[in-house]
């Protein structure tokens, strides 16, 4: 049975990990940046792709 160290660990781990998919999620979704960049990371992280910008 894991210790309340190892459980700690392993969720400030996920919380890492969350923050990261937020960060990356964020950049798919803004039209500042090159849509086929954003398409790419959206693909290889196996994410939504990003939304179309209105003209």
């Amino acid at each position: 049975m894991p210790t309340a160290d190892a459980l700690r660990t392993a969720e400030d781990e996920l919380q890492r990990l969350r923050r990261l998919i937020a960060q990356a999620v964020a950049f798919i979704h803004d039209p500042a940046h090159d849509r086929d960049a954003r398409t790419a990371l959206a693909k290889r992280l196996e994410l939504p792709e990003p939304r179309m910008e209105k003209p």
